[in-house]
């Protein structure tokens, strides 16, 4: 029996078999995949709801380990003073999250950021890490910037993530 010619749907299937469908290949082309050039841009509130109570049921159902911290930009500074500060703590903010977190600007001067599967403890080394980026110790910096106020929620197993979240908001106006 001698040898047929290749048919192109048969080869054309065979590569979209290997390479996945074109959707995928193109996600994998962008800058999605390239892990150390994530987007400055943060969550919409919309996708960061949509995770916390995803968050807040894992929780719930599992005891899953989750964590929210509330940050406040410091009081007392002019407008321009704000946007620039947020601007910067939005870089350090990609700098320092990892993937799976979550983060969101909700007021002029409020950030909340959503951790999953991070218990008290991580969430408040992660706070200080944020802290220790955002506010330089050495002179290395000509901008002076004071120190974030930051309050870590982080619901016991008998919690749910939102008590935990309205409890943090109330330590946080004091």
């Amino acid at each position: 029996m001698p040898d047929e010619p290749p048919d192109d749907r048969t080869t054309t299937r065979i590569e979209a078999f290997i390479e996945g469908p074109p959707q995928l290949r193109q996600r994998r082309q962008g800058p999605y995949i390239e892990r150390d050039r994530r987007p400055v841009e943060l969550d919409t509130r919309q996708d960061w709801l949509t995770t916390f109570r995803y968050e807040a049921a894992r929780h719930a159902r599992y005891g899953r380990p989750v964590a929210v911290l509330l940050v406040d930009l410091p009081p007392g500074l002019g407008e321009d003073s704000y946007d620039r500060m947020a601007a910067r703590f939005t870089e350090v903010i990609r700098s320092e999250a990892r993937d799976p977190d979550r983060a969101v600007r909700i007021g002029r001067t409020r950030f909340q950021l959503l951790l999953p599967e991070t218990g008290s403890r991580a969430a408040h080394t992660a706070a200080e890490r944020l802290q220790r980026a955002f506010t330089p110790t050495q002179g290395g910096s000509s901008e002076f910037r004071p120190a974030l106020i930051i309050e870590v929620a982080s619901p016991h197993r008998n919690e749910s993530l939102e008590d935990a979240v309205a409890t943090a908001e109330r330590r946080l106006r004091r």
